[in-house]
């Protein structure tokens, strides 16, 4: 495939890359939030999900909205995938340094190259592939300069690669069942199927379930607020962007994170971490501004 055809499942939107940009520095924010709270991680993962399910459930029944059973049924492997993410993540994130877990799950597009390029038909060329070399050689910088920060945990990092997994096939699935479903009603479905997921391991770990106190509300509904946004920018930036872009995009939020947590976690950031994080920001601009040339190419093409 030329660089100049679009791929398949992408209708281009000028907003595309700005809500994905949104989505980013929603989720920036977001893994610093969950530290915040004094709940479990499993639990911490229900209720948000609870959460959100009751607020886009609402919107969408507000709206008048009207999911089919052919809906439903092709989000429902994206929802799962979100449900089981969120376990991992949550366990990850509250057992080593929040900059590490940013940075592996951020990974994204290492994995999604393949999915970009067989199931959405992208256009992948040895520029693309060295930008992607370039910015795991960044973040192995910020694994390797954290590796000495008393909050980093090897069970912690594994638990993140498992995350990383989870959310690429979360990514990919979601981008299939957006071409089907409303960017609402997929975050609706995606909510709830996700909190059923989450349910059975909620009930029996952690001492089961009780209703979180007002401080610990707040930070939930802070998680729905930020990172849910997130969510919902990215679900609906998937039927404009292609996915190897939306995936790279995922190496902003480290960074962005790595300062966040130095901030208000007292995590320290070592040199080794800065040098990586600018050459993942670097690597990343050579990503948005390859796609902003074939777009204006294939535009010209058209035009």
């Amino acid at each position: 495939m030329t660089a100049s055809m679009p791929s398949r499942a992408t209708q281009w939107h000028p907003m595309g890359l700005t809500a994905v940009s949104g989505a980013v520095v929603c989720w920036g924010f977001g893994n610093i939030l969950v530290r915040q709270v004094d709940l479990g991680a499993v639990q911490l993962a229900f209720w948000r999900l609870v959460l959100s399910s009751l607020v886009y459930g609402g919107v969408v029944l507000a709206r008048r909205g009207r999911v089919t059973w052919p809906q439903v049924r092709a989000c429902l492997p994206s929802a799962v995938m979100l449900g089981l993410w969120y376990i991992a993540f949550y366990q990850s994130i509250k057992s080593t340094t929040v900059t590490n877990v940013a940075m592996i799950v951020s990974l994204v597009p290492v994995v999604l190259i393949w999915a970009g390029v067989r199931r959405f038909a992208e256009p992948v060329s040895l520029k693309l592939l060295a930008l992607v070399a370039t910015a795991l050689a960044g973040t192995a910088l910020v694994l390797f300069g954290s590796a000495s920060v008393p909050t980093w945990s090897l069970r912690g990092d594994g638990l993140a690669v498992l995350a990383l997994l989870l959310f690429s096939a979360q990514m990919a699935l979601a981008k299939e069942a957006r071409q089907k479903v409303g960017a609402l009603e997929f975050q609706a479905v995606a909510w709830i199927v996700a909190m059923v997921v989450v349910t059975p391991p909620a009930v029996l770990t952690g001492g089961g379930l009780s209703l979180p106190d007002a401080t610990a509300w707040l930070w939930v509904a802070a998680l729905v607020a930020v990172p849910g946004s997130g969510h919902l920018l990215m679900n609906w930036a998937h039927k404009h962007v292609r996915i190897t872009v939306s995936s790279m995009a995922l190496l902003g939020a480290p960074p962005l994170t790595m300062v966040l947590a130095a901030i208000f976690l007292d995590e320290p950031i070592k040199i080794a971490q800065v040098a990586g994080g600018v050459i993942v920001i670097a690597a990343l601009t050579g990503v948005i501004r390859r796609d902003l040339q074939i777009t204006a190419r294939y535009s010209t093409g058209i035009g």
